[in-house]
């Protein structure tokens, strides 16, 4: 058999080229399981960091729980309630007798401001359980170890007078002992005597609802001024929230009332009277004319006013608001202040018909404050150095007044306040013995007695 050598060299090619891409896909196979082999490793690796990153995350995240609940605990241990509560807006003047605007805030039960220290002691006590009763009943979930912090701002004289007006305090009792009772209660307990003025009392209040909601440690703000519209405005920015209450004890004013439905409400029967106070102002049965400016005319044939015939003239007769005692009958005796001023434009003391000097000296000894019993206020309140008991009788306010002109005025001969009660002439004029001495400066000395006109008048009575 003679071979085809082309044939085999062709054959051998073929065969040769099938073994070349035979080896080509053995090397590609090869490559291909390198490759994968490369990915596998990587992908081990991969998934053994993942696995190490989560394990780690998770020892983190245990961490982290640990620390907020470690957090929440010692937050829990630190939260509140805070208990604010409106004593003022007791706008007290004398006209008759005190005023009473008690619309703005709720009043102690009068068993609980009756009975003093005891009294305090129970109406803290009984405010902190009213309030955490409130707060168990609506966040069932709330910290069973918070604290209440409960601030009550007062006007102190003013309520002091609103409670005897409305016959809970006799006249000569005060708040003093309820307050200390009710501010050694507990710690977080107290009784905030701001003063007299209604600013003094609404911006502390809405500075410490502020305040607290910005607090995380702040629970809840139970909020006791609910009829006093004059904190709808700053409670309008907290509509809606969840941390406010409002406590109702009178019912709610108009503007709050609107506001209510927004908030959590509730009352503490067992605190706070869910009246007012009596709003009583017993007239007198003489009418009294009102104060104007005016002028002292004189007919041309009448005598030119002067202190000495001023002196003489007997008063006008007005009724006083006080009764006399009893089986006693006295004048009806003008109680108004008035502001002289003469021709040089210097002030000049109306002359009061006053008892005799012994009498007067008695008065005096007896220490009565002059401010209360003449004009119904004092400014130092219950702290004052001064009686301010059984009031006076007509004639011994008039001699009050005496008494009180014995203190220089401190804007002498130019003073303009009409219920300044201090004297702007020393008693004895030029004569006066001790001008070196005299608490009276010499302006003072000085003063024409001829001619004054009354340019303004403020009516006691």
């Amino acid at each position: 058999m003679i071979l085809n050598i082309e044939a085999l060299s062709r054959r051998y090619q073929e065969l040769r080229a099938a073994e070349d891409s035979k080896d080509r896909i053995i090397e590609d196979l090869l490559e291909n399981i390198k490759q994968l082999g490369s990915k596998h490793a990587k992908a081990v690796d991969d998934y053994d960091d993942q696995k190490r990153a989560t394990s780690s995350l998770r020892e983190d995240i245990k961490k982290y729980k640990l620390d907020i609940d470690a957090m929440k605990r010692g937050q829990d241990k630190l939260s509140f309630v805070s208990v604010i509560v409106d004593g003022d807006g007791m706008n007290v003047r004398r006209s008759v007798l005190p005023t009473v605007d008690s619309s703005n805030f709720p009043q102690f039960l009068e068993s609980l401001v009756q009975d003093g220290k005891h009294g305090g002691d129970r109406a803290a006590r009984r405010l902190i359980e009213a309030s955490d009763d409130h707060v168990q009943n609506t966040e069932p979930a709330a910290p069973s170890n918070t604290c209440y912090k409960i601030r009550v701002y007062a006007n102190v004289a003013g309520l002091t007078k609103a409670y005897r007006g409305d016959k809970i305090l006799d006249y000569d009792q005060d708040l003093t002992s309820f307050i200390q009772g009710f501010n050694k209660a507990h710690p977080l307990c107290d009784f905030v005597d701001v003063g007299d003025g209604k600013e003094c009392c609404d911006v502390k209040m809405r500075a410490l609802l502020e305040r607290d909601l910005v607090d995380i440690h702040c629970q809840r703000v139970l909020f006791c001024a609910s009829a006093d519209n004059g904190y709808a405005p700053v409670l309008r920015q907290y509509r809606g929230s969840s941390r406010i209450s409002l406590v109702e004890g009178p019912p709610f004013a108009r503007d709050m009332k609107e506001l209510a439905s927004d908030f959590k409400t509730t009352s503490f029967p067992s605190v706070f009277m869910a009246r007012k106070l009596n709003e009583t102002q017993r007239a007198s049965s003489g009418s009294v004319s009102t104060a104007t400016s005016t002028t002292t005319t004189i007919s041309s044939g009448s005598p030119t006013p002067n202190y000495a015939s001023a002196a003489a003239k007997p008063a006008p007769a007005l009724q006083f608001p006080f009764p006399p005692a009893k089986g006693r009958q006295e004048p009806m005796i003008s109680l108004r202040l008035s502001l002289y001023v003469n021709d040089l434009d210097q002030r000049v003391d109306w002359p009061l018909k006053t008892s005799p000097k012994q009498t007067v000296a008695s008065l005096k000894a007896r220490k009565l404050c002059n401010r209360f019993h003449i004009l119904g206020d004092c400014p130092y309140g219950i702290f004052c150095s001064h009686e301010h008991g059984i009031a006076p009788s007509r004639q011994e306010v008039v001699d009050l007044m005496y008494i009180a002109r014995s203190s220089p005025c401190g804007e002498g001969v130019y003073c303009r306040d009409v219920k300044c009660l201090s004297g702007h002439r020393c008693a004895f004029g030029e004569s006066c013995i001790n001008k070196q001495e005299c608490r009276f400066d010499s302006s003072m000395h000085a003063v024409a007695l001829d001619n004054f006109n009354r340019i303004e008048e403020y009516p006691l009575d």
